[in-house]
């Protein structure tokens, strides 16, 4: 929902804007951009903060799901010194942004159709995005490496259609595509010959490769509740597809990954007059 916004300074200013996105926490897509009843105040920073709730798959694949916590982070204005101002305001042109994905836990005691498989702790993926925004539209992707529990790269890339019904509602809207490569794949839907002996034959042997792994849609709506608050809902849809689709893991599972986030940010200002 939330994300640094960073416009491309000339000179020096660039390297600094690159450092920054990197060292500040984001969530995937690029963020919301404010309603026109939350004019960004005076400061030298400006920093949106808040927290969701995020309902996902409990793993890759499950159709059960899970209700974890997300942190909503935002920066509206940043001003440095001798650089000057390297974010103020919604991304406008192109901009850059971190980025970050986890999956939870898979242990296969609490699953039954899944005896055999290895329990999967969890999984994170850092990287960054950059996009193209013109008005009323914009259009993103984003690649990430893994640093925790795999190896390899995954993607996403969209579009969005920015829509403002009223000065207090924003509206985001629009499709998405998950590329993964083989490391991830093998992680979350592969089964070991080990693994599918261990099933007892009930799960049989599978070594999916990387590449297009799902597509779907996403929605995100905010609403200003003063102008220092905003109450923000996103929702989405992926149908997975490939080798991803084929594993046996999806097919005991759903083809359909949804999630649905539910929170609230808080602005505030620092520095300047």
């Amino acid at each position: 929902m939330s994300c640094l916004k960073i416009r491309f300074p000339a000179g020096p200013g660039l390297l600094s804007a690159l450092v920054l996105a990197v060292a500040t926490p984001a969530l995937a897509d690029p963020s919301l951009p404010p309603p026109a009843a939350m004019p960004i105040p005076r400061g030298d920073f400006v920093l949106d903060l808040g927290i969701a709730a995020n309902m996902v798959p409990r793993y890759p694949g499950s159709e059960e799901f899970a209700v974890r916590p997300r942190p909503l982070v935002g920066v509206e204005r940043l001003t440095l010194p001798v650089v000057g101002v390297v974010a103020d305001g919604p991304a406008r042109g192109v901009f850059i942004y971190p980025a970050f994905r986890v999956d939870g836990t898979r242990e296969t005691s609490d699953y039954p159709e899944l005896t055999g498989l290895r329990d999967v702790d969890w999984t994170m993926g850092l990287g960054l995005g950059a996009g193209v925004s013109r008005g009323n539209w914009r259009a993103f992707g984003e690649v990430l490496t893994g640093v925790k529990g795999y190896s390899g790269f995954t993607a996403r890339a969209g579009a969005d259609l920015l829509w403002s019904p009223s000065p207090k509602t924003v509206l985001a809207l629009g499709p998405r595509i998950n590329l993964t490569g083989e490391d991830y794949a093998q992680t979350w839907f592969g089964v070991t010959p080990a693994e599918a002996v261990a099933s007892g034959g009930a799960l049989s042997t599978y070594e999916p490769d990387g590449g297009l792994s799902s597509a779907g849609f996403a929605v995100t709506w905010g609403r200003a509740i003063s102008d220092r608050a905003m109450l923000q809902v996103e929702a989405g849809w992926d149908r997975r597809l490939g080798d991803i689709e084929d594993s046996p893991l999806v097919s005991r599972g759903t083809r359909d990954a949804i999630f649905l986030v539910t929170g609230m940010t808080w602005r505030f200002n620092f520095g300047g007059t």
